[in-house]
């Protein structure tokens, strides 16, 4: 028990020269004083756990580093979307000094709220009625809100976050176009069908000695006429040769009749008178 106030008691002298110190640190910024946490509702204090644990979602974010003007405007307009004005009470993060009442005096609080405190920093208005938290992650900075009478996260106005807008890719959705070509397709693959049952399909209103005309018509049309076997004739030369061997007596050698082959003249030798 010795052992524990003497504990406290140093970590009471440390916390009392840092909150000394720090006006001094927080250039454009008038340390009024400090407040203790009784002095404070408890729905409003429970919400920085809520915050900090991350069951309550972010009213807005920004790209930690992004333009220190653009974080100063997105924190600015986040402050006055809680009402939180020129006075509030800062988190300090000391066990005995919790809120220091600070009233700001130039531009210069902003970047020596940074250059101190970092990226994470909590408010509350001085009418105590409403609360701000920002948290720093690896990559963005989270702004949460809570108070009477604050809209939710879900139905606040967003606010302006071009330099920490994020492109996200759609699965692309199935073109209109595509539908529209596959009916015109179908359309004329329809049409086409249709045109030639139109042509293949007899004419019904015709009478049947008709019918029967056109029949025996294609018919004679499809049906071709034999060809006439051309005769060939006999060349003279061959015929004589042959009826000299005849009257000779002697055998004939019958040629090869192939329609290729050569006819060759045959002289019959005579007696000499």
């Amino acid at each position: 028990m010795r052992t524990e106030n003497i504990n406290r008691k140093f970590k009471l002298h440390d916390e009392r020269r840092i909150a000394a110190q720090l006006p001094e640190q927080l250039h454009g910024l008038d340390v009024v004083g400090f407040g203790k946490l009784e002095e404070f509702p408890g729905e409003l204090l429970n919400s920085f756990g809520e915050f900090a644990n991350g069951s309550v979602a972010p009213r807005t974010r920004i790209y930690r580093n992004a333009q220190p003007n653009l974080i100063d405007a997105w924190l600015l307009e986040l402050l006055r979307g809680a009402r939180i004005g020129d006075r509030f009470y800062l988190r300090t993060g000391l066990e005995y000094f919790p809120w220091a009442d600070c009233r700001v005096l130039d531009h210069r609080w902003l970047e020596s709220l940074r250059r101190v405190m970092g990226t994470s920093q909590g408010y509350i208005a001085h009418d105590k009625n409403s609360a701000v938290m920002t948290i720093g992650t690896q990559y963005e900075v989270l702004g949460f809100a809570a108070g009477s009478g604050l809209s939710s996260a879900a139905e606040a106005a967003p606010v302006e976050e071009t330099p920490t807008r994020r492109i996200v890719h759609t699965p692309p959705a199935a073109e209109p176009s595509a539908a529209v070509l596959s009916e015109d397709l179908r359309a004329r693959r329809l049409a086409a069908l249709t045109s030639d049952a139109s042509v293949s399909t007899p004419d019904r209103s015709a009478t049947p000695v008709q019918d029967a005309a056109a029949t025996r018509n294609g018919e004679a049309a499809a049906t071709p006429e034999p060809e006439a076997t051309p005769k060939v004739e006999a060349a003279p030369a061959a015929e004589s040769a042959s009826e000299a061997v005849e009257q000779s007596g002697q055998p004939v050698a019958h040629a090869d009749e192939a329609p290729t082959q050569l006819l060759t003249r045959i002289v019959v030798p005579t007696d000499a008178d």
